[in-house]
């Protein structure tokens, strides 16, 4: 039997769109908006969603909220980059090779069907629908684990790297060398090896990892590089 989807609420439908609009730069970062203000840009939606989104939104470390001021889009530091692929590295690493113990046909066939639509994104040269089947892809593999505090987690500690201002796509890489980054962790998971999945798991988050750091290090100012990627390796 099919069941009732809970609709959102007014609370959750403003975090999510200032969530996005946070990661596709719609919104400025260290500039102060009023509920008022981003109530407006919603809709016209009433303060009390608004407030209640942005601390929602400051729990995961995206805004500040100032009090008597407003609230404040905070850059993505170095240090937040690093602990974000720190923990992807600790959760997405078991979590895959948990994934490949349990997956069935069914979870097979799905994944296969995900990643070729990742693929055709991809050959497109599709920026945007590349990084979404990207998200995707990863999203499908976590959910046959199906544990949704472990996935809440991963996606916010993506977002993070989001906000960072931009993704290795199309600045470090192409959009099939994105997809084709993914390629050795789908044959391990579909040969159903476990320990060869968590391996290219970790070899694929830290080559993100290491290309982002090193692009945007490139162009902000007390960013180095240097040492950054031996804080991922001891994990």
């Amino acid at each position: 039997m099919k069941l009732i989807q809970k609709p959102k609420s007014l609370t959750e439908e403003a975090f999510e769109i200032l969530q996005d609009a946070i990661i596709n730069n719609q919104l400025e970062f260290n500039v102060l908006y009023s509920a008022t203000e981003l109530g407006q840009m919603l809709g016209g939606i009433s303060r009390t969603p608004v407030r209640e989104a942005a601390q929602m939104l400051e729990k995961i470390g995206i805004v500040k909220i100032e009090k008597n001021k407003g609230i404040r889009i905070i850059p993505t530091s170095l240090s937040t980059m690093i602990e974000s692929f720190q923990i992807r590295l600790m959760l997405e690493v078991p979590l895959i090779r948990r994934a490949t113990e349990i997956r069935t046909q069914q979870d097979i066939e799905r994944l296969n069907q995900i990643f070729e639509e990742f693929k055709q994104k991809s050959i497109s040269g599709d920026s945007t629908g590349t990084l979404k089947a990207d998200r995707d892809y990863h999203l499908a593999l976590l959910q046959i684990v199906d544990n949704q505090k472990a996935i809440d987690i991963i996606s916010n500690t993506r977002n993070q790297v989001l906000i960072a201002g931009s993704a290795t796509i199309p600045h470090s890489r192409s959009c099939q060398a994105t997809f084709e980054d993914h390629l050795e962790l789908h044959q391990a998971f579909i040969d159903g090896d476990q320990q060869k999945a968590a391996d290219a798991m970790k070899s694929h988050i830290i080559n993100t990892a290491n290309l982002l750091i090193h692009q945007e290090s490139a162009k902000r100012l007390n960013w180095s590089e240097k040492d950054a990627i031996d804080q991922l390796n001891w994990i």
